[in-house]
Order: structure tokens, then sequence, then C-alpha cells
């Protein structure tokens, strides 16, 4: 058993949107700022760094609010860096149940977790398939914006329910899922150095970065400025 007593918040930021009506409502960008801190040594290193886990989601989370700053869309981008993911999603878990601003006015979940690793051609888009699949809208819009974009082949073993490593379960989006929001989960998925002290600055395939920073990006103003909101699928549940 292991036991962690720190400090953790969730920082929000929020751009307003340019339609006085839609303003109302928003696009929320979700990654997590924290990693594993100093923990088991290897090769006489023991600091985790988590450049990719989850850095890489953080610093895309501010290139796209930097864009939303430059050029508004109609709806408000509301932006999430949440804390303890790495200790069962408990930030996550907290402002899916209690946001800053009311929770029927969440439209869509993005969520980035390790997005600057593996193939640069290819990714994963979790909740893109039933039964995870919690809003069809959404993911349609998703996949528009990779074929306009980035053009990535998309991995779909890891959103299905059995695949071993449960993946789905573990990242931010899934709590708002459970609550009724549309949630997707962008990710490069699991590579050798993640959760070792490995997993530092220079591994970054920042090329993939970018791509997968102006993917959210495409998506999240697409369905910023759509007239109607992308709907959560009727039966929508989870095998767990």
């Amino acid at each position: 058993m292991e036991t962690f007593e720190y400090p953790s918040v969730n920082i929000v930021g929020k751009i307003t949107g340019s339609d006085s009506k839609l303003n109302k409502e928003y696009v929320l960008f979700s990654g997590h700022q924290d990693h594993d801190g100093i923990h088991a040594s290897l090769s006489n290193d023991s600091i985790y760094n988590g450049a990719d886990d989850n850095a890489s989601g953080s610093v895309a989370l501010l290139a796209i609010a930097r864009a939303f700053k430059k050029e508004p869309a109609k709806r408000s981008g509301l932006f999430v860096w949440h804390g303890a993911e790495e200790r069962l999603m408990l930030g996550s878990r907290w402002f899916a149940n209690y946001p800053t601003v009311p929770k029927e006015d969440i439209v869509a979940v993005l969520n980035a977790d390790m997005i600057g690793q593996n193939n640069v051609d290819s990714m994963a888009l979790l909740g893109s398939q039933s039964p995870h699949k919690n809003s069809s809208d959404l993911v349609a819009i998703a996949l528009e914006a990779n074929a306009a974009g980035p053009k990535f082949k998309l991995d779909t073993a890891w959103d299905k329910v059995d695949h071993p490593q449960g993946f789905y379960f573990r990242s931010d989006h899934l709590p708002y899922a459970q609550v009724g929001i549309p949630a997707v989960f962008f990710t490069s998925l699991l590579h050798p150095a993640y959760h070792t002290p490995e997993d530092e600055v220079q591994t970054i395939n920042y090329k993939k970065l970018l791509k997968v920073a102006q993917w959210m990006y495409l998506t999240g103003w697409t369905v910023a400025n759509k007239p109607e909101r992308p709907k959560v699928d009727q039966g929508f549940e989870l095998e767990r």
C-alpha cells in the first residue's frame, strides 16, 4: 500500500465567447497537471517529470487557449488543468460535479492526456466506439476535424471493452461522461517511458504534439460555433 499526502488544485481559465447568447455555454478543454513527483528510482533517477503524462496535454491547452483568446468563438472556452488525476481522478471527479459554471451549460469535454509519443501519424480517440461513445455528434465533429487536418490513422483497439488496459476509464473525460456531458479522449497511448523517470522532455515528438493540438482546436472550434450543441446518445451506458 502507498500513501500520498500533497496539496492539489484544479486550475481553471475562461475565455468568453463572442455571441451574446451562446457565450453562456462552454466547450471544456481538459488536461491534468499532476504526475508522480519523486518515486521509485530507475537508473539512479527518481524524479518523475511526466513530460508526456501530462505536460504534453497541458501545453496543448495553453496553445488552444491562446488561439481562442486571439479569435474568440461564439461559445466560451473553459480550460481546466485538473489536479490529482494520478490519484483516481480526484480533480475531475470534483469539477464534473461542482464546476465553476452551470453544469448544464458545458456542451462538450475534449480531454488531452499523453499526446506526444509513439508514431507521428497515429492517434487514438477514446469514446468514439460503443459502449464508450456517449455522443455521436461530438465524435463525428472530431472525426471530420481529423480528416480535414492532421489525418491521423486512428487506433481503435484501445477503445474496445475487451482491451486489457481499460484505458477509457483512466483519464479525466470519464467523470464528465458519467454525469451526462459529451466527452472524448485524445491520446497517443502508452509507451515504455510511461510512469517512469524516463518520461522526459527530450522524448516528446513535438511535430506530433502540434498536430494533436491543432486537431483538438479544430474540433473545439467547430463545437463552439455550431448553432446546435452536441447531444448525448440515448441509452448511453458504460460497461462498468
